[in-house]
């Protein structure tokens, strides 16, 4: 008899689930906060891109306002000491600085993880621990439409040449190149 009485509060123990969801909670917590900080990180890298072409939108009409034919004189000029001879586009990008190259620098973000800390790689260098991968996210953002097709002619009385709207060439996808 008591053997059967051991036995059923033995059983009874086992198939008790108190304490289940603690055990559960403690199991999945790690793997939680491992997929917030992906979220939060790649949220934070989403936001900051979404802001970054508001704000090189609308600066880009400021820029243009009040000119219907978008690209300035001083950007013709410019373009074509650049061997540019057809223009049908203007665009600007967001950049956090230039490098001494003139190269234009994304701004960068650190992706977070809980699994590898001890890393030293910065957004700034070019080592990646030996891997192909990197904790860095870089936001590029570009916004541009497309202008009156400009075309560089030059003549032999017109020395310094300059540019022609071609009105033929407006309506057609080529009007939105940059050319040589």
């Amino acid at each position: 008899m008591v053997d059967k009485k051991m036995k059923n509060s033995f059983h009874q123990k086992i198939l008790n689930q108190k304490g289940q969801a603690l055990f559960e909670m403690i199991l999945f917590l790690p793997f939680l906060m491992f997929l917030y900080t992906i979220y939060y990180t790649a949220g934070n890298s989403i936001s900051g891109s979404i802001n970054q072409q508001k704000a090189v939108r609308g600066y880009f009409y400021a820029l243009v306002k009040g000119n219907s034919y978008i690209v300035t004189l001083a950007d013709l000029r410019k373009l074509k000491e650049e061997s540019v001879t057809k223009v049908g586009f203007n665009a600007i990008g967001w950049k956090e600085r230039v490098t001494s190259t003139e190269k234009p620098i994304a701004p960068c973000f650190h992706f977070s993880s809980l699994l590898k800390n001890n890393t030293t790689e910065t957004c700034e260098g070019s080592e990646r621990d030996g891997e192909a991968t990197s904790r860095f996210i870089r936001l590029f953002t570009f916004y541009g439409v497309c202008g009156p097709y400009y075309n560089f002619s030059q003549t032999p009385l017109d020395d310094k040449g300059h540019f022609d709207i071609d009105p033929r060439i407006q309506a057609s996808t080529v009007s939105c190149t940059l050319g040589h």
